[in-house]
């Protein structure tokens, strides 16, 4: 009777180890279930803030790239009324390539003294 009452017992505890084996690993398994969810929503919130970032990023860049443009046009604007208004700026222009004193004085309609002082300020010196 006494060794039946063993067997019964150790088969018992047997039995309840096993469930208890079994029953953490499927928590642990839970667990790490758990975590990988978590870390999931942890990356999708940054993927979507980094987007909705990237996206702010976007409409800036454009409107920067809207108003360099409409300050390049308005530089070409300043530069056209420049040249029409003074002789000077295409003799500087004309001196700053090379042109000749003669071809200034031409082109220009400025004296030959005139021309010979922009070239001597404004050649490009070719020995730099």
């Amino acid at each position: 009777m006494n060794a039946l009452v063993i067997l019964i017992s150790c088969l018992l505890f047997t039995a309840s180890l096993a469930i208890w084996v079994w029953t953490r690993n499927k928590i642990m398994a839970f667990e790490q279930q758990v975590q990988k969810q978590v870390n999931s929503n942890h990356l999708f919130d940054e993927i979507t803030a980094l987007n909705v970032g990237s996206i702010g990023l976007g409409g800036r860049f454009l409107k920067l790239e809207k108003d360099l443009h409409t300050l390049s046009e308005r530089i070409d604007k300043m530069q056209m009324q420049i040249q029409a208004q003074s002789p000077y700026a295409q003799a500087i222009h004309l001196a700053q390539r090379g042109g000749s004193i003669e071809e200034i004085v031409e082109l220009c309609g400025i004296s030959y003294n005139e021309a010979s002082l922009l070239i001597m300020m404004h050649k490009q010196d070719k020995a730099a």
